[in-house]
């Protein structure tokens, strides 16, 4: 076997690998995230809201919201069953099935 065929295969090896390597980044999918302003309330009255920055973040439907020491999530495949979404021009609020509700207020 000539010594430029071993070359050759090696050559087309790295480039396939190179090839993998870039498509692969090309197709991740980063979340979405920001700062936001977040009221917390829950449908008790004796419950005071809780108001204040929050992070805000979304990736592919799912949601999470930090807010104080709390994480909220929001899997889109439990949308109407675990909770209820609304969107608005002023932000997104999450009404929970156990009664409490957190709305997230773009600035």
């Amino acid at each position: 076997m000539p010594v430029h065929q071993p070359l050759k295969l090696t050559c087309r090896l790295l480039l396939l690998s190179l090839g993998f390597a870039i498509t692969e980044a090309a197709t991740r999918v980063h979340a979405d995230s920001t700062i936001a302003h977040c009221q917390l309330s829950n449908h008790n009255p004796s419950v005071s809201l809780q108001s204040g920055p929050c992070r805000f973040s979304q990736r592919q439907g799912n949601v999470t919201i930090m807010f104080r020491e709390q994480t909220f999530n929001f899997p889109y495949s439990e949308a109407g069953l675990r909770y209820q979404r609304s969107n608005s021009t002023t932000g997104i609020r999450f009404d929970m099935s156990g009664g409490a509700t957190i709305e997230v207020l773009w600035r």
